[in-house]
């Protein structure tokens, strides 16, 4: 797993050696595509029928979105959180051993307002999720359902022995308070 690095980048209008109006500026954009990670594992991922709903839609949430700035000194700015997400198992047409690795991003574009003399930017900051998530599947053995059943029935019975145990006691202090 990488170390947790966030990053931004930024979108804004410069020119050196020009005036600019900055009241003129207009950041509205569309995202066609963005992800983190092997374009090839994502693809390969989406195509999967046994995924969970919304699971290939949350890899790339913003794709074909559109932020339009309504007035003068506004621009969208984009904070995702990047989560690793990994994809094992026969569930999955994958060999036991073979791991997909996929990033899903969460997102959250807020519009922000600037004062007149200053310049918009559209800002797109990231951070890496310390977490991870694990989809798979894994096989368990018969006698392991057997072992729980027994555990839960042997646990039952514990509880209403000590319930059992209390109870007697308590009714057999009370009675000798009465001679």
């Amino acid at each position: 797993m990488v170390d947790k690095a966030p990053g931004k980048f930024v979108v804004h209008s410069e020119s050196y050696g020009h005036d600019m109006a900055a009241h003129m500026t207009n950041l509205s954009h569309i995202v066609h595509h963005f992800s983190f990670g092997d374009s090839i594992a994502q693809d390969s991922i989406k195509a999967l029928s046994s995924l969970p709903k919304g699971t290939a839609k949350s890899l790339h949430p913003m794709d074909e979105n559109v932020y339009v700035t309504g007035e003068l000194h506004q621009a969208y700015h984009h904070h995702l959180r990047v989560i690793a997400t990994d994809f094992r198992g026969k569930l999955f047409n994958l060999a036991r051993e073979r791991v997909l690795r996929v990033y899903r991003i969460l997102h959250n574009s807020q519009l922000s307002t600037y004062r007149e003399h200053i310049v918009p930017k559209a800002e797109f900051s990231y951070d890496l999720s310390p977490l991870s998530v694990s989809f798979g599947e894994e096989s368990r053995h018969w006698y392991d359902y057997l072992t729980s059943i027994m555990a839960i029935v042997g646990g039952a019975f514990t509880v209403v022995g000590l319930m059992d145990r209390s109870i007697s006691s308590l009714s057999t202090k009370k009675s000798t308070y009465y001679y």
